[in-house]
């Protein structure tokens, strides 16, 4: 497993949602054959987190980004959280509108509920956004990070956007991890395509890097 900071990215999400981003924002990723690698209990998250100083307490939750589509790697990742941080950590799913009509949230986490009872009770929000900004998110960690996500997961990177913890007492104190998926060699001939994409709309402020 791997955590990035990505600080700067606060800043474009403000400038592409027109709003305030509260709180430290991290990407949590694992490499390319990750559906391989299951081995992610508390012991190693708590190290992975204090590694980057990482404090979760009551005065300092946790907010975690997972997508709609749950594999057994993402299902054993959420619950290793949850055993380690407990109620100071909520899991929020998030997906795209046009990959799911007719979406709503309790009737969602219901579902889930049953197709998967490791994660009963588990899950504290799940939302649908639209797929805009996607590429623009692409490209953004593109340019300034060199990391290269699966556009589709850019849905959790905008996670943080839709204040599910403005309610905290101090919602700086606020820690936000987006999981995502990096780009596999199955998509990597498409890397031009949707680096292009994320150029189109004006809010992009970062440098063509071909």
């Amino acid at each position: 497993m791997n955590i990035l900071p990505i600080p700067w990215m606060k800043q474009k999400l403000e400038s592409i949602y027109s709003t305030n981003f509260y709180g430290s924002l991290y990407l949590i990723y694992n490499n390319l054959d990750y559906k391989n690698y299951y081995n992610t209990d508390s012991s190693i998250l708590f190290n992975l987190l204090d590694d980057f100083n990482i404090i979760v307490d009551e005065t300092h939750p946790l907010y975690l980004y997972f997508p709609l589509e749950i594999d057994s790697f993402v299902e054993n990742l959420i619950t290793s959280f949850k055993d380690l941080y407990q109620k100071n950590c909520k899991v929020i799913l998030g997906g795209y509108n046009e990959s799911c009509v007719n979406f709503i949230n309790t009737e969602y986490i219901l579902n889930l509920d049953l197709i998967s009872p490791m994660l009963k009770n588990t899950i504290n929000h799940a939302y649908m956004i639209d797929n805009s900004k996607s590429f623009e998110i692409f490209t953004s960690l593109s340019d300034t990070q060199r990391i290269y996500i699966n556009p589709e997961s850019s849905c959790t990177i905008s996670g943080p956007m839709l204040n599910y913890h403005i309610k905290e007492i101090n919602p700086n104190n606020v820690t936000h991890i987006s999981f995502v998926r990096l780009l596999d060699e199955s998509l990597t001939d498409n890397f031009t395509d949707y680096y292009l994409k994320g150029l189109t709309n004006s809010n992009n402020n970062f440098n063509y890097n071909f």
